[in-house]
């Protein structure tokens, strides 16, 4: 019953080929009739204008009388043309009647009249003559006189009647035909696609995503096969990425949960703990809460997908300005140096803005007391110098991986989410993010964004680089 509810694509194609050669035929089978019925329709016509042709040739030149006292001189014309069997009859115009022998009366109406009084010219019509069906031709032969010939067309429709019978059991068997060869060549042609099902719902049962599907040739279902595996690509990386992500969390989360709770249990304890230790261990209790709700923070943020939702032009000179603002005032020991050229850019103030806060955080921190921090903004690049170490040649590989941390990071604060945030925001924006040694010492951080500059110049920069 499921079957016959929702019919196969195998099934449906044969029915389609039944459908279509069954019209096709049956369309061919209409026209032959058609054609064959007129054909012969028009035999029986000529017959018909030939014998009465026939008797007007040898009818007198004038008057009626004499075609009434020598009907026979008529009949014998029309007899002596070649052709079937046919009942003959004379009328004139007052409607009186003179037939062959053997001949039945033949119908006599005003055409009929109108034909011997010479106001109307030869007609041709259908008619029932002694119980059948007969083509009848009036035609003039002397004036006041017509000659009715009327000719059975009990052969012709015999020969019709096979015809459309043969005509009816071919289209009937065309189409079983066809539906037997459409089902036959669908399933031979389909069969690619069954296994191509087979197969994907062999992966979703096994929730396997590592399987690939086989791929061959450049037809549609090699291009499905590749676009699916394509799929399963990204997929894969997803629940990877997903995967690591829990983990190196929860990894990260240990740390500080442990120390909050080791601080916890200590206060439990100390009843009679001094002042200056209780006071010690809740500002860890802060510190450590603080630096928890950073990760979390940056948890979230690589959480977001990678593209943009509320894009809008945004100056990013001013989110610089501000942001260097807001490290001044969380590191006043700094001296943060600003040379920032307007720049549009179309994108999320609030992830701009955390780009540019993760780079001045990461500058700050590895930043000797008193240093100096660059920020420089041209034409859609953005650079942030510190003053410190620099990057290991070991380590700037992975600068931009997340929970990625330098051997002489380990002992600092911090989820290493940092700088991976950069580069996911950068790429998200259709920028790049780029970390290198400067020359003259210390870390150099390139970001660039692609926009504009305001007040409608055209100038455009900000290129990923290459």
């Amino acid at each position: 019953m499921q079957a016959l509810r929702h019919p196969t694509l195998r099934r449906r194609l044969a029915v389609a080929a039944a459908l279509a050669v069954a019209l096709t035929v049956a369309v061919a089978s209409v026209s032959a009739y058609l054609a064959v019925q007129s054909r012969l329709r028009a035999d029986i016509d000529n017959s018909l204008r030939e014998r009465a042709a026939a008797a007007a040739a040898g009818g007198p030149a004038r008057g009626r009388q004499p075609a009434f006292s020598r009907p026979d001189r008529f009949l014998d014309l029309v007899r002596e043309v070649p052709g079937a069997a046919v009942y003959i009859q004379l009328v004139d115009v007052d409607g009186d009647t003179l037939q062959a022998p053997g001949s039945p009366r033949l119908p006599v109406d005003e055409t009929v009249l109108a034909v011997a009084a010479g106001s109307a010219g030869t007609r041709i019509t259908d008619e029932r003559v002694a119980g059948a069906d007969a083509r009848v031709i009036a035609a003039p032969v002397a004036p006041g006189v017509a000659v009715q010939i009327a000719r059975p067309t009990a052969e012709a429709d015999a020969l019709l009647d096979d015809l459309r019978a043969v005509l009816v059991v071919v289209t009937i068997l065309g189409a079983v035909l066809a539906a037997l060869l459409g089902w036959a060549i669908s399933g031979r042609a389909l069969r690619p696609v069954r296994q191509f099902t087979s197969s994907t719902e062999d992966i979703a049962a096994a929730a396997d995503i590592s399987r690939r599907l086989q791929e061959t040739g450049d037809d549609e279902l090699g291009r499905l096969a590749r676009s699916f595996n394509t799929t399963l690509d990204a997929l894969e990386g997803s629940v990877e990425a997903q995967r690591r992500l829990v983990s190196d969390a929860s990894h990260e989360l240990r740390t500080p949960l442990a120390s909050l709770r080791t601080n916890i249990e200590v206060l439990q304890r100390g009843v009679d703990m001094p002042d200056a230790q209780r006071r010690e261990i809740l500002a860890d209790l802060v510190e450590q809460a603080d630096e928890l709700g950073k990760i979390v923070g940056d948890l979230v943020d690589m959480a977001r997908r990678a593209d943009v939702a509320d894009t809008q032009e945004t100056r990013l000179d001013d989110i610089t300005r501000r942001m260097v603002e807001r490290a001044r005032r969380i590191a006043p020991r700094l001296a943060i140096a600003a040379d920032l050229e307007p720049w549009v850019v179309s994108g999320s103030p609030e992830r701009l803005g955390r780009l540019v806060a993760n780079l001045l955080d990461n500058a700050a921190k590895w930043s000797p007391p008193g240093g100096e921090v660059e920020v420089r903004l041209r034409a859609g690049e953005l650079t942030v110098r510190d003053h410190g170490p620099g990057f290991d040649a070991a380590d700037l590989p992975h600068v931009f991986d997340r929970f990625y941390r330098a051997a002489a990071a380990r002992g600092m604060p911090g989820s290493g989410l940092g700088l991976s945030i950069v580069r996911q925001v950068a790429e998200a924006h259709g920028g790049t993010a780029v970390a290198e040694n400067h020359p003259d010492g210390g870390a150099l951080l390139r970001v660039r964004i692609p926009g504009e500059r305001p007040g409608g110049d055209g100038a455009r920069g900000g290129a990923p680089a290459g």
